[in-house]
């Protein structure tokens, strides 16, 4: 059996002096101590959780941004695109009536000089007429009714 003595008495007034030691200004300071690294580890996991929400926002902000440039750059591409067909259709069209222009011009250039030949040609005819029939006559034919009925002749024979 145990005997109870004097140092068992003191060993076990130590041990309650050295509980009540520890639990006043150990374990209670201990205990804090450890809620409050709990405390702030939880408030730091919550605010990691915050930054990746807000990253994740960002980023799709982000992603929504860059999909309206790329919308936007297609949409001035496009745009780009149209005004120049519509620029070589202007170009086109304007370069086609100058050269309808052009050919009306040249038409007309050549339906007048060949009514200018004409009538040099039949001039000539006439006056040459005129010198084949002085000849033939031997006389000289200057009257302008004989000019008249030459022109006539030779208009017939023209036609």
């Amino acid at each position: 059996m145990v005997d109870i003595n004097a140092t068992l008495i003191a060993q076990i007034l130590n041990f309650l002096v050295l509980v009540f030691v520890l639990a006043k200004f150990a374990y209670k300071p201990l205990l804090n101590i450890m809620e409050e690294r709990k405390n702030k580890i939880a408030s730091d996991l919550e605010a990691a959780d915050k930054a990746k929400a807000d990253a994740e926002a960002v980023k799709s902000e982000y992603a929504a941004k860059l999909a309206d440039a790329r919308q936007e750059a297609q949409a001035i591409i496009d745009n780009a695109r149209k005004t120049a067909q519509a620029a070589h259709d202007k170009i086109m069209a304007d370069t086609k009536a100058e050269q309808e222009q052009l050919i009306a011009a040249a038409k007309e250039t050549i339906a007048l000089e060949k009514q200018k030949s004409l009538d040099d040609i039949r001039a000539q005819v006439i006056n040459l007429s005129m010198i084949a029939a002085g000849k033939i006559v031997e006389q000289k034919l200057g009257s302008e009714e004989d000019k008249k009925l030459a022109g006539e002749i030779v208009d017939s024979i023209l036609k």
